[in-house]
């Protein structure tokens, strides 16, 4: 729980008060919009305040971390605090002022609120630190039957809507936050299905006519084109699991291919392009669906005819030209990660600072994987992960890279705070390509051999296959 922390609450008040007071205009006049607090660790001298995708204003921290920001005139909603690499949402209406503490070592875990407005922000982040937890709690419960597992959504969801009705009898919320809470705790109960669905279809399948007749009735409900959520974790995350399991049923039913579960399968991402592209009126949502599957395509495609198949269906989608000039550059990049390529010539720097290639790290069988620290939740699992592998293999050697390049004095302190093994981590360097390109495989593990060529790019870190996999390629 987001409360788990524990703080001096007394000192944390008076800073805050002290910072308040100096903040805020004289009582008689129009009560500002108001931000403050304090960021402890900062690895930077500044945060940034967005709404949507757009960039409000950059803030500078005195020397102790705090800060303290007045809004214009008007501003109301959800916003973005980014203090890199996290960030996290926050919701002000015309007239609130929020004090925030976060320590950047634990950001997600030890971020609270303070003062006015801080109980609408302290459930938004109660509820998605729950819905962080979900993955866990999908596993536990997806081997039970449909009836049981809609029984459990079902009081989630009822032990959610509770603890709303009890926060805004307490505080009065205006029926503005009420209704986007409603709509968070109402799609964090339409994604647990979602995925549970999957799940029972792909690994249950004796499960899969027993799914109550209304058990989907919700789909009826979704908004595919709500401006106040498209940049809500909780909503995007369904949306996508939604595409996900509309492109296997389509393709059940049609009976189009072999495995209609192979989710980089380049059909089914064209299934998934083609329906966000039917569903979606939104301009940043259905732009930001669509571009991550061509993505996909592209870096997923096996040869120059893929890529080539896969641009020109892109191109029928009518993106803006600098998103599909994007999508072409990283077709480019694709072509030189195809099977039998030599990465030896690829550029790094080592945990120690220093400058090499992977001809001088790669001599017996490797497999790399790439991570950033922008994706926090995303490393930890994938390092745990691979720490479980190197010591099941010891003969091959498991090499993490970085890919934000040119932050290397962030890097090496996140491998210092997370205790990553520094023999076998480090960071891109290549000047050529802009590191958000390099996002595109965060997802993706490289298979290569004692010379540094690629034996197999098309394996995905949670690949239920991916043993066998590993052990295929110990045998070749």
């Amino acid at each position: 729980m987001i409360l788990k922390q524990v703080y001096n609450y007394k000192i944390f008040g008076l800073l805050f008060l002290l910072i308040f007071a100096t903040a805020c205009k004289n009582e008689e006049e129009k009560q500002q919009t108001f931000i403050g607090g304090q960021v402890v660790n900062p690895v930077e001298d500044f945060i940034t305040i967005y709404q949507g995708d757009q960039l409000l204003d950059t803030i500078f921290l005195a020397e102790d971390g705090t800060f303290s920001y007045n809004f214009p005139e008007g501003s109301n909603g959800l916003f973005t605090f980014r203090h890199s690499p996290e960030s996290q949402l926050f919701y002000l209406e015309e007239g609130d002022s929020l004090m925030l503490r976060v320590n950047t070592v634990e950001f997600d875990e030890s971020l609270m609120y303070s003062a006015e407005g801080a109980d609408k922000n302290n459930f938004l982040m109660e509820m998605y630190l729950l819905n962080e937890k979900n993955n866990d709690l999908i596993f536990s419960y997806y081997k039970i039957d449909p009836k049981d597992f809609a029984k459990k959504t079902d009081s989630i969801k009822k032990i959610r809507t509770e603890r709303l009705e009890n926060l805004e009898s307490k505080n009065s919320f205006s029926n503005d936050f009420k209704n986007l809470a409603d709509k968070i705790i109402q799609y964090e109960y339409y994604d647990l299905r979602e995925r549970y669905s999957f799940l029972v279809n792909k690994y249950l399948r004796d499960y899969q006519n027993e799914f109550p007749e209304d058990f989907f009735d919700y789909r009826k409900n979704v908004d595919f084109n709500d401006q106040e959520l498209q940049n809500n974790y909780t909503y995007q995350r369904f949306l996508d699991n939604y595409l996900k399991n509309r492109s296997i049923e389509y393709c059940i039913e049609k009976e189009l291919e072999r495995d209609c579960y192979s989710l980089n399968n380049l059909k089914n991402l064209e299934r998934r392009l083609k329906i966000a592209d039917s569903i979606f009126t939104l301009d940043r949502l259905k732009y930001r669906f669509i571009s991550r599957f061509a993505r996909k395509e592209i870096i997923f495609s096996e040869n120059e005819a893929q890529i080539t198949a896969s641009l020109e269906l892109i191109n029928t989608f009518d993106l803006p030209k600098d998103r599909y000039r994007e999508l072409q550059m990283l077709a480019e990049i694709q072509q030189s990660y195809f099977v039998g390529t030599s990465i030896t010539d690829k550029k790094i720097v080592n945990s120690a600072l220093e400058k090499i290639t992977f001809q001088q790290v790669i001599n017996k069988p490797s497999i790399l994987f790439t991570w950033s620290m922008y994706s926090k939740d995303h490393h930890k699992v994938q390092h745990e992960k691979i720490n479980e592998l190197r010591n099941r293999y010891p003969d091959i050697d498991f090499i993490g890279v970085n890919i934000d390049q040119g932050e290397t004095v962030l890097w090496k302190k996140t491998i210092d705070n997370f205790d990553y093994d520094q023999r076998f981590e480090y960071q891109i360097r290549d000047r050529d390509i802009e590191t958000s390109y390099y996002r595109n495989y965060l997802s993706k593990l490289f298979f290569v051999d004692e010379n540094g060529v690629l034996t197999q790019g098309q394996v995905e870190f949670n690949d239920a296959n991916l043993e066998q996999q590993i052990l295929e390629f110990l045998n070749q």
